[in-house]
This record gives C-alpha cells, structure tokens and sequence, in this order.
C-alpha cells in the first residue's frame, strides 16, 4: 500500500491559488502557483534538488538546480540555453542563422567528421592562429587561386620527398641576398637566352665545358 500524501489547497485574494503535494517519506514536495500573472510549477527533493517551470504572458523559464544550475529561458524573439554542458545526439543537425553566427570557446574547440567536410565563403575568408597552424593531409593537398597568391614567413621551406617543380606561366621570379642551387646528380640551367653573371662571376668544375654554334668570351 502506497504512503499517503499530504495534499493542501491555498486560496488566496493577493497570492491566488497553490496546489501542493507532499511526500514526507521520499522528502518530494510539488507546487503549482498561480497569481494571476505567473504559473509556477515546482518540484523540490530534499534541501538541494528542485525544478521550476515559470510561465507568464511574455516568456517561459525552465531552471533545474542541484550541483549546477541549468536554465533555459524562452522569449518570443530569444531562446537563451544556461548550463554547465549541452549535448545534442541526433541523426541529422541543421542550424541556420538569416544574420551573423558566433561560436566561441573558453578553452579548445574540435570539429570532426567521419565522412567529407566542407567549408565555404560566398565573401571572404579568414584564418589565423595566435601560435603554431598545422595543414596536413594524407592524400593529395591543393591551393589555389583566381587572383593573386602569397606565402610569406621568417623562414619559408618548400619540400617535396619525390619531384618539386616550380613553373611560372608567364615569368618566374627568384630574389635574396644570396641564391644556393645545388644538385646532388646534376643541375641544368637552360633557355632559349640565357644570361649568367653580372660583375664578377665565377665558373669552376674539375672539367669546364662551354660549347655552341656562337661563343664569345670577354
């Protein structure tokens, strides 16, 4: 046979009318409040658990207290979440903002996905990173771009483990204060006009050879 309750009803002319349910064995106490104004609904355990559901005319507030303390707050132009952490598992998640979207997180933020992952801009692009960037791919990896391209660092390092090649549609253009080439089989510098040197230029090998149907020295 189930405990009893204690069940009471308060009519008030300032305060209106309160509902409340009490079970002394579980310590549970249920409230339903209503002034004229607000409905509240509330549901205490003990000292330190209690849910409220406030409803008025213009927002509904739902509020979950224990360790943490929870909120979620409805308005007719806002929804505003509170909480120590918010978890959404379903199959399909779409969210779409007519205006500006904000993400913003207090200490690190991952994005993953299992399948492809595309990211767009109908204007501009922006990414920067106040320390080390990393952009890895374990298969082919391609930049580009319609107009102009720059990379630039205090040390820049382009590398490639099989064949590196470096090609300019219309010119190539290689400047600093000083240029090493060097090969470890062979290096060739050919063009259908080639110039070398400007003031002094040296040309050493333990064999020397110049050749061409024209050949003018000095």
């Amino acid at each position: 046979m189930a405990e009893p309750f204690i069940c009471s009803i308060e009519l008030s002319k300032t305060d209106g009318v309160t509902v409340i349910v009490k079970d002394e064995d579980a310590k549970i106490t249920q409230t339903v409040a209503m002034n004229g104004k607000t409905v509240t609904i509330t549901v205490k355990k003990g000292d330190d658990k209690t849910s409220t559901i406030t409803q008025d005319a213009e927002s509904l507030v739902l509020k979950v207290v224990g360790e943490q303390t929870s909120t979620i707050t409805q308005k007719h132009d806002q929804v505003v979440v509170k909480c120590k952490a918010f978890s959404v598992d379903a199959e399909t998640v779409s969210i779409k903002s007519e205006k500006d979207s904000t993400h913003e997180a207090g200490g690190k933020m991952t994005v993953t996905s299992t399948k492809d992952m595309a990211l767009s801009s109908s204007a501009k692009l922006s990414a920067s990173s106040a320390s080390e960037m990393k952009l890895e791919s374990s298969a082919a990896l391609t930049a580009s771009a319609t107009g102009d391209a720059k990379i630039s660092g205090a040390n820049t390092t382009v590398e490639a483990s099989a064949k590196l090649a470096l090609k300019g549609g219309a010119a190539a253009d290689m400047s600093a204060g000083k240029i090493s080439i060097a090969g470890t089989m062979k290096a060739d510098l050919t063009a259908p006009l080639t110039t070398v040197g400007e003031d002094v230029t040296t040309v050493k090998g333990t064999l020397v050879k110049v050749s061409g149907s024209l050949v003018k020295l000095g």
